[in-house]
């Protein structure tokens, strides 16, 4: 009898433990689904996201309910811009019953959808366009290699631009979503129309065209105007690469660039265009072709390391620290120049030479130094050589120091000798770099500690030389950036005043 009992005790307990087994399964079970149902995800679409709940959405039908860049209708493309979610007419349901506190947003491209916890959820979107009569506007600016042809349209629109369409002489439109395209596989010196069209949101167009040269490189294009430079050396910066063309007196060397005007100094050896700033206007003489003025080096001058664009304690060459003109031009370049479509045709390779060999004293800090400069310009024998960690380039660049964060820095004394501007015994009021202003090069004069004369730096002056008083490094004078345009730009024009070298933009 004890035993019966005991066994049927045992059976009662396994039974109780099986049940309480299947229902924490079970629990679990119900517990996974629903967080399943909880769950939040995402899913890209041609343009823009979905959020939903996995398992929930069977079916998403999209609506616009006007024409605009995507026809009105049924679409699988959810607008990026230009239209606004129509919460009144989109819904959600489940087997024909609409889901009462079904929840949408729509912001930036992005749908989601809020409060679905329900199988086999359908819904249907609806935007609507926002009204918009406004065209947009737009130029076209060219790039070519030997075989291509390199297209960017710059573009505004009040509200935005939705798509951009490409075509070569008559072949078929190429839409894309990106301001650039590349047309390849061409022929060297076949001529091409690009044309590009582009469109907002509600439809509204513009388009423009222009012919283009493969190949044909902007400094060619100058070298080939009336008024190409005539004087040529090979003794360039960037190790003797090909002959440079450099201006002197006072020719039509004319540019307007990224909203300001600018003088040519030279086409380099390498085909890119070197030019200095003029002003926001086509001015000749004064402040105005200036961006201002400033120290060369502002914490002292009683140290040869001072006489650097950039420089490091106790190094005659070093590349620590930057002066404090060339913070003044990484800044305006940065509130000027980078903030501009423009940006993408300036050359990081060319470079800026501030030679800082010796012609004696090899010392440091107050030692007294005369550099290979100073020697060059006394003798009037300019030299465009410099030594690799005195060019100054960016990080793009395999040849020079790659010091630089961007491509901007000053003219050379030497550059400055061979466009006209003699030493101080003498001064020419009539080449194209004579402002009747003092402004900075970034050439070394030297250094003198006698007396506490000071680290000196070239300036070209108001009285038309390279001036060999108040150079020193401590001394307020004018900032007159130089860029260099990259070899493959096109341009047009003739560089005279009222009709300056420009990219090739219709």
């Amino acid at each position: 009898m004890k035993y019966e009992v005991l066994k049927r005790s045992h059976l009662k307990r396994n039974i109780v433990i099986g049940l309480l087994v299947v229902a924490l399964i079970s629990s679990l079970i119900i517990n996974f689904t629903q967080a399943k149902y909880r769950t939040t995800e995402s899913i890209p679409l041609i343009q823009g996201t979905i959020n939903f709940s996995p398992a929930d959405l069977n079916i998403v039908a999209m609506y616009l309910n006007q024409d605009g860049a995507i026809p009105a209708g049924q679409t699988d493309i959810a607008p990026k811009f230009g239209y606004t979610l129509n919460e009144e007419q989109s819904f959600c349901e489940v087997n024909d019953e609409k889901i009462d506190n079904a929840a949408f947003t729509y912001e930036d491209g992005l749908l989601g959808f809020y409060n679905l916890n329900r199988k086999g959820t359908k819904c249907s979107v609806y935007f609507d366009l926002i009204p918009d009569s406004e065209n947009p506007t737009l130029s076209i600016s060219t790039t070519s290699t030997d075989n291509s042809i390199t297209v960017i349209a710059n573009a505004s629109d009040n509200i935005g631009i939705y798509y951009y369409y490409f075509q070569l002489d008559n072949e078929e439109e190429i839409r894309i979503e990106e301001n650039s395209y590349t047309f390849e596989g061409l022929e060297k010196d076949s001529i091409h129309t690009v044309t590009v069209r582009v469109e907002d949101a509600a439809g509204n167009e513009a388009s423009d065209s222009k012919e283009v040269t493969v190949g044909l490189k902007g400094g060619t294009f100058i070298l080939a105007s009336e008024n190409a430079p005539t004087n040529s050396t090979t003794d360039w910066t960037n190790e003797g690469k090909g002959i440079t063309y450099y201006y002197t007196g006072n020719p039509n060397n004319w540019v307007q660039f990224a909203g300001f005007y600018w003088r040519i100094i030279r086409i380099n050896g390498d085909g890119s265009i070197r030019m200095i700033y003029q002003g926001i206007e086509a001015n000749e003489i004064g402040s105005e072709t200036q961006i201002g003025e400033v120290e060369f080096n502002s914490l002292d001058y009683r140290n040869n390391m001072y006489v650097g664009y950039m420089y490091t304690n106790n190094q005659l060459q070093g590349l620590g620290r930057s002066s404090t003109i060339k913070t003044k031009l990484d800044r305006w370049y940065t509130q000027n120049i980078a903030n501009k479509p423009e940006v993408q045709y300036i050359d990081g390779n060319a470079g800026f030479c501030g030679d800082r060999r010796t012609s004696s004293g090899d010392g440091i800090g107050i030692n007294d130094t005369i550099y290979q400069p100073y020697t060059r310009i006394s003798n009037n024998n300019p030299s465009l050589s410099c030594e690799k960690i005195d060019i100054y380039t960016t990080n793009e660049n395999n040849i020079g120091n790659k010091a630089l964060t961007y491509p901007i820095g000053l003219i050379s004394a030497d550059e400055a000798m061979l466009a006209g501007i003699p030493n101080w015994n003498s001064s020419n009021l009539d080449s194209f770099l004579y402002t009747k202003q003092d402004y900075w090069t970034m050439t070394p004069y030297y250094y003198n500690n006698m007396g506490g004369d000071g680290a000196r730096i070239f300036l070209i002056a108001s009285n038309g030389n390279l001036s060999d008083t108040n150079n020193w490094v401590n001394n307020s004078r004018g900032v007159r950036p130089v860029i260099n345009l990259k070899s493959d730009v096109q341009l047009t024009g003739s560089g005279t005043t009222t009709d300056p070298f420009v990219l090739s933009v219709e």
